[in-house]
């Protein structure tokens, strides 16, 4: 008997923006909105305070919605044969980028692969669901492309060694070979 497989993978992208930027950030927009508040009541008086606070209020939403939109954030969960992505936005909610089957995948391999390239040009949706946006080319990271509609999709994940048992079950032929890693600890001599 055939057991279910299920794998999931909770990646945080690093947007590359440290403490010190993000704070930089925050103290600019409160500088921009005191001095905003501060010149229109000493140019126009009490009149425009009104507008003034209404555009601080304003900007401070846009600098708000900005920060959480840099903050990404991805599901992918791997059932059985079914692949499903899905971006967090804002920590609030959840929109499926992808949902397919691994049977259908045209290929799966890692990104270190001869056909790699080519399969990247080739393919019209690309999705990178990793730590970092600009991914290094290792055997850490894998590709699976498939077809919907009249569009080839191109999905590369941080591969976890648990994947290739469930892409080599639902999909044999067009899954690359894995060579798992061996551990290289010193053997102990036995004693006699």
């Amino acid at each position: 008997m055939i057991e279910d497989s299920f794998i999931e993978s909770h990646v945080v992208r690093e947007s590359g923006k440290n403490v010190a930027a993000r704070f930089f950030a925050i103290f600019a927009l409160l500088a921009v909105i005191v001095a905003v508040n501060i010149f229109g009541v000493a140019m126009f008086g009490f009149a425009v305070l009104s507008i003034t606070l209404t555009l601080s209020v304003t900007l401070a939403f846009i600098f708000v919605t900005f920060f959480k939109r840099s903050y990404a954030e991805y599901d992918v969960e791997i059932s059985n044969d079914n692949v499903n992505v899905a971006k967090i936005l804002g920590q609030s909610s959840r929109v499926d980028l992808m949902d397919f089957s691994i049977k259908d995948c045209i290929y799966i391999g890692p990104v270190t692969d001869d056909r790699y390239k080519s399969d990247l040009e080739k393919a019209d949706i690309k999705l990178a669901v990793t730590a970092k946006k600009d991914y290094p080319i290792t055997e850490d990271y894998w590709y699976l492309t498939y077809k919907e509609e009249n569009y080839i999709c191109m999905l590369i994940l941080e591969f976890k060694p648990e994947m290739y048992k469930v892409f080599r079950r639902y999909n044999p032929r067009n899954t690359a070979f894995y060579k798992a890693p061996v551990n290289k600890e010193p053997e102990k001599e036995a004693e006699d």
